[in-house]
């Protein structure tokens, strides 16, 4: 049998790739975005602006920022604390958004309402970055 006629199994190498490189999937790149303290904040604060823009919008965005920020941590315990930290932005904005329309002392008039409206979010910003738990830390 001669070479290169089809009829016996040829083996063909790939070439070698740099590891990080984009054929290898998101983890790798994800992992270099939490360990590079720059592309982190800025992974960060795109996060923060998207996510509050969806809960907006809807409360499922508080999941979604939560998980977005938490996401941009190297560890599930700081992705934790920033989807805190999400959720005390949320309030913050919502907050404003009430004062600028005049209404928030009305608004803070209704308190057993107003309880269940802090809560919400200071607890789904942080359940929505759980998510950061189902990959591996990144340190």
């Amino acid at each position: 049998m001669a070479e290169g006629d089809g009829t016996a199994a040829e083996t063909v190498t790939e070439p070698e790739r740099p590891a990080g490189g984009p054929g290898d999937g998101p983890l790798p790149r994800l992992f270099a975005l939490q360990r590079d303290a720059r592309r982190r904040r800025m992974a960060t604060a795109g996060a923060l602006v998207l996510g509050t823009v969806l809960a907006t919008f809807h409360w499922a965005g508080l999941l979604v920022g939560g998980a977005l920020v938490g996401f941009s941590r190297p560890t599930l315990r700081r992705a934790l604390v920033a989807g805190f930290g999400f959720g005390v932005l949320v309030l913050l904005v919502t907050a404003a958004r009430f004062a600028l329309a005049g209404t928030l002392g009305a608004v803070l008039a209704t308190w057993p309402l107003v309880g269940v409206g802090v809560a919400i979010p200071l607890v789904a910003g942080p359940l929505g970055a759980l998510a950061r738990g189902l990959v591996r830390d990144a340190l």
